[in-house]
């Protein structure tokens, strides 16, 4: 190889090794607390967060209705086992034999 060519590989490998540089510091910048992809990552974070805030919200409100259906259900049988005891008399049964 001519002294020539060295000195253009030379050439070459510097300028790699300039854009290299170059290319870290980026990001290096790009990662450093206040940079584009921690940013990011912030705002993706408060995007999750206001999801299972409202997923939570909407949680609770499922929960508070199911116990009032519960409720309603827990009533309305209290009223289907007094009506069928009116009708079928089935609490008046005698208990023992010598009745």
């Amino acid at each position: 190889m001519s002294e020539q060519e060295q000195n253009k590989r030379i050439n070459q490998l510097r300028r790699q090794l300039a854009n290299a540089v170059e290319r870290i510091k980026t990001l290096e910048l790009d990662i450093e607390p206040e940079g584009r992809i921690s940013e990011a990552f912030s705002a993706l974070e408060e995007h999750i967060d206001e999801r299972f805030d409202q997923v939570d919200k909407r949680i609770d409100r499922v929960d508070a209705r199911l116990d009032r259906i519960e409720h309603q259900f827990n009533r309305l049988q209290g009223k289907l086992e007094v009506i069928l005891d009116a009708i079928t008399g089935i609490n008046d049964l005698p208990e023992d034999e010598t009745e």
